[in-house]
């Protein structure tokens, strides 16, 4: 077997003849890429993918997304995220996956970090015994609708039936929405916005100081205009993680205090039926009320199943409107870095639900 990774500034020569054979297997999908080659942060000699072939076959693959964090002495310091994982089932449990993770880790020196969202990786990364948990950010999924097709679907392989009883409760739910009534005593001024005025940016920029890893303007601009997922219908790819959705909307509204006259902006992200806060950026903590109840507001407009928050702030919020939910769950999320890394970090870093590359999928 051979081992094979390159660099963003041969990602594209390799990947753009592939992109036109649907049997073709695909580790980055056509938007990643221009996605990929546009990262403010990154640069043409970072390795960004890497490969395990077979009698000339691919069989396994592993992504990363170079980023920036700021240290405890508040110097920038390169990393990448590990990003995408596959292995063809039948090559699995064959120490692959620890061969590309040695790989990227000598690429890049142990520059490295993940978030707990796909468990498999992470019982890969725990074996190494070299990544440590930085963050442990408590975080709670709130259900507005009933959503077991898509939750348990797979699991229980009977989608009609669940859908039926989907539909049913949705059906007397709506009912119960429409008739809801916000309380919000907090005189508050919102509109929505396509992008930031020099104001607005220069907001972001003071708050992010704080931040573990500064996402600026350059950043934001680069998500907004080159995301990972489309609504336009599409050809179907060989790919293992999503790229098309039936809606998929950054929703941003810019409130103002009328009373201190300050200011705050509220990023949420649809994706089909969920909807993610990735930023929110306030001058004044009483605005917080207002941008929670936008949350519940667009969630019962856009006919949302489900949001998970995890800002201190907007938990303490949503909780007063637990009453509307159908459920509410524990959903923690973890964040580890490298050892190379971690003793680097500052102690309790300001983290966002957006950070790693959330902003790009919901």
């Amino acid at each position: 077997m051979d081992l094979k990774s390159y660099t963003l500034e041969e990602l594209e020569q390799y990947l753009r003849p592939l992109f036109s054979d649907p049997e073709t297997i695909l580790p980055v999908s056509p938007l990643r890429l221009d996605s990929y080659l546009k990262n403010p942060r990154a640069e043409r000699s970072d390795p960004v993918l890497f490969e395990m072939h077979l009698k000339g076959e691919m069989v396994a693959y592993r992504t990363l997304l170079p980023d920036s964090l700021y240290d405890r002495e508040g110097h920038p310091r390169r990393f990448a995220w590990l990003s995408g994982n596959w292995v063809r089932p039948d090559m699995r449990r064959r120490g692959i996956s620890t061969r590309l993770l040695e790989m990227a880790e000598e690429q890049w020196e142990g520059r490295l970090m993940y978030t707990n969202y796909a468990p498999d990786s992470k019982a890969l990364y725990d074996q190494t015994g070299r990544f440590r948990v930085i963050a442990n950010r408590e975080g709670k999924r709130f259900y507005l609708r009933s959503a077991t097709e898509e939750l348990l679907g797979k699991r229980l392989g009977s989608s009609k039936l669940l859908r039926t009883a989907d539909q049913l409760i949705n059906q007397l739910r709506e009912l119960s929405l429409g008739r809801f009534k916000f309380q919000n005593q907090v005189p508050c001024h919102m509109e929505p916005i396509k992008g930031f005025d020099a104001k607005l940016w220069e907001m972001v920029d003071t708050l992010q100081q704080q931040s573990l890893f500064r996402r600026d303007r350059e950043i934001f601009r680069w998500a907004l205009e080159n995301p990972w997922i489309t609504q336009q219908e599409s050809d179907p790819l060989h790919y293992h993680f999503s790229y098309r959705a039936n809606r998929f909307e950054n929703i941003i509204y810019h409130f103002n205090h009328p009373n201190g006259g300050s200011h705050g902006i509220l990023w949420m992200l649809l994706h089909n039926n969920v909807l993610s806060v990735p930023y929110l950026f306030t001058e004044n903590e009483k605005l917080h009320t207002c941008m929670t109840e936008t949350i519940v507001r667009t969630m019962i407009d856009y006919g949302c199943t489900h949001t998970t928050i995890r800002n201190p702030e907007l938990l303490q919020n949503m909780e007063t409107f637990n009453k509307i939910f159908l459920s509410v769950r524990k959903m923690p999320q973890l964040i580890f870095a490298h050892d190379n890394l971690a003793s680097l970090l500052p102690d309790h870093p300001v983290i966002h639900d957006g950070d790693g590359d959330v902003m790009f999928t919901g």
